[in-house]
């Protein structure tokens, strides 16, 4: 399993779970999402707010990079 982690983008992997109430058809999106790298995770409301999360902890774990 190791092996396979590190051959995966896990850095810039995420887990989104969408709620029984989204309807991805009618713009209702609902739910969560979990970075996996560094386990953050937050609810949304709507699309936009699901990619300003992801936007924001890939932008973080980019500059992580460049430092190190």
């Amino acid at each position: 399993m190791q092996k396979v982690m590190n051959r995966l983008p896990h850095k810039t992997a995420f887990v989104v779970r969408f709620d029984e109430t989204s309807d991805i058809e009618s713009g209702i999106v609902e739910g969560k999402v979990e970075h996996i790298a560094s386990f953050k995770s937050e609810r949304f409301k709507n699309l936009e707010e699901l990619l300003m999360f992801v936007g924001l902890v890939l932008r973080d774990a980019r500059s992580e990079e460049i430092e190190h």
